[in-house]
């Protein structure tokens, strides 16, 4: 609880100050700050609520408890661009400019809101306040696979299918965990999962999480920038030109590509991945929408919903579930990606990673001679290489597909510029989700280490 947590000698429930800002006008947002005040439980806060009655005396009194050490948290933030109350940017804008050169050790104020309208006010939008006054980045990942184990642990959530496909709607996200426990979604048997979750949490009237991704990521964007990131969604891993030809014509190329520099480097909405050993600037890259949840809404959650409002919830999912496999498929080799890092960094596991890309690929010419490895990975401290294929289910992992994947292999060895690892020592992995004791004698017998989910929990 935050009464618990402490800052020095400080309970830092007395060190913190939010407000929610309401889509009003200014009387009410002051007198909104004013409660918040009065509610704080730093004796400045308390001190101040007299002196606030209006935009001016509202950002002065921010100004001060960001000097005290109070952290000053600001909600919907957003709604300073409507009209009614855009005359508080020039005031907030001038406080933040002292308190840029305050070198104030403790405090500080937070903006919380729209994903959208924050970014473009801190990136692109001159007019507003606090353009160009970024001093910090912090990124804040999601939840590691060894806290989601404590979760499917504590609910006895046993099957690697139920774990991947919780995965591929919500990675790390504690809030949709909450969620699905508070619909019960953790008592369903494994083989109904995904129907119950894509149910539960998306299709019925009441399901938390209707609208979520409208809300949180996707009302504010518009036109280029949306069809960019529903084009990505239907189409994970396409190309740079893919990517144009989709989404806008020859004339327009500039334009696009401006828009797709916004989504990558400003909103980090889409992630550019490039093939293991090339530099930035490879025209070799693929792109992906960045977080699970939104590529979850928008490739399969938003359909089945906007099909379940003129069809009975079994016809959506019907139509729902190969949208759900291919989807689980991209997940997967993400997972895994994922895993190879946080196992790594924690020291868990024989494989020292000192490099790792989603895979190889390249664009031959003649395409007979293309390249396609899920994983490259590579421990350079002990000389060791491993090579990955990714199934959604072990039994695609078949005789064919084994023999494409050396094919590949020998390929990758055969470039030039990998000719100098044919000293490392190589290994061949086959990943899925769950493997039986019989697929692994087999990859055992034809020199492949077979690991699936159970491999890494039983790490943790």
């Amino acid at each position: 609880m935050l009464s618990q947590l402490t800052r020095g000698d400080v309970p830092l429930s007395k060190s913190v100050l939010y407000m929610q800002v309401p889509d009003s006008d200014e009387r009410d947002v002051v007198a909104t700050f004013a409660r918040a005040l009065t509610d704080c439980e730093h004796d400045l806060a308390r001190k101040l609520r007299s002196t606030v009655v209006d935009f001016p005396s509202m950002a002065r009194a921010i100004g001060e408890l960001c000097r005290a050490g109070v952290v000053v948290v600001i909600d919907e933030f957003q709604y300073f661009t409507r009209t009614a109350l855009k005359s508080f940017n020039s005031f907030l804008q001038a406080e933040v400019d002292k308190l840029r050169d305050a070198n104030i050790k403790h405090g500080g104020l937070f903006v919380l809101g729209s994903l959208h309208a924050d970014m473009n006010q801190l990136l692109e939008d001159k007019g507003a306040p606090l353009y160009g006054r970024l001093t910090q980045r912090m990124k804040l990942d999601h939840w590691d696979f060894e806290d989601l184990l404590d979760i499917f642990r504590s609910q006895d959530v046993q099957a690697p299918s139920q774990w991947l496909t919780l995965w591929t709607y919500f990675e790390g996200v504690p809030k949709f965990y909450h969620d699905a426990f508070d619909q019960d979604l953790y008592q369903v048997a494994p083989d109904k999962f995904a129907d119950e979750l894509l149910t539960r949490m998306f299709l019925r009237s009441a399901s938390p999480l209707s609208e979520e991704a409208d809300t949180w990521f996707l009302r504010e964007l518009r036109g280029r920038l949306l069809s960019m990131l529903t084009f990505l969604a239907d189409h994970a891993g396409c190309s740079n030109g893919e990517l144009l030809a989709g989404t806008g014509g020859p004339e327009e190329k500039t334009q696009t590509s401006a828009y797709l520099t916004k989504l990558v480097t400003n909103y980090e909405m889409v992630a550019k991945l490039n093939p293991v050993f090339s530099d930035g600037k490879s025209r070799n890259a693929r792109y992906y929408v960045a977080d699970n949840f939104l590529q979850a809404w928008l490739a399969v959650a938003k359909p089945a919903r906007e099909a379940a409002r003129m069809k009975p919830i079994e016809k959506s999912l019907e139509l729902a579930r190969p949208r759900l496999a291919t989807l689980e498929g991209f997940a997967f080799e993400k997972l895994i990606r994922k895993l190879h890092q946080e196992c790594s960094r924690k020291g868990k596991g024989d494989f020292e990673l000192s490099s790792l890309q989603l895979g190889y690929w390249n664009r031959p010419k003649d395409t007979s001679l293309s390249i396609e490895i899920d994983v490259v990975a590579l421990d350079e401290t002990n000389k060791r290489i491993r090579f990955g294929s990714c199934k959604h289910a072990a039994e695609a992992h078949t005789n064919a597909t084994v023999a494409a994947f050396e094919k590949h292999v020998a390929g990758f060895f055969a470039a030039k510029q990998h000719r100098h690892l044919l000293e490392w020592k190589k290994e061949m992995v086959l990943f899925s989700p769950a493997f039986s004791s019989g697929d692994r004698k087999q990859a055992a017998a034809k020199g492949y280490l077979a690991m699936d989910l159970h491999d890494y929990a039983a790490l943790f």
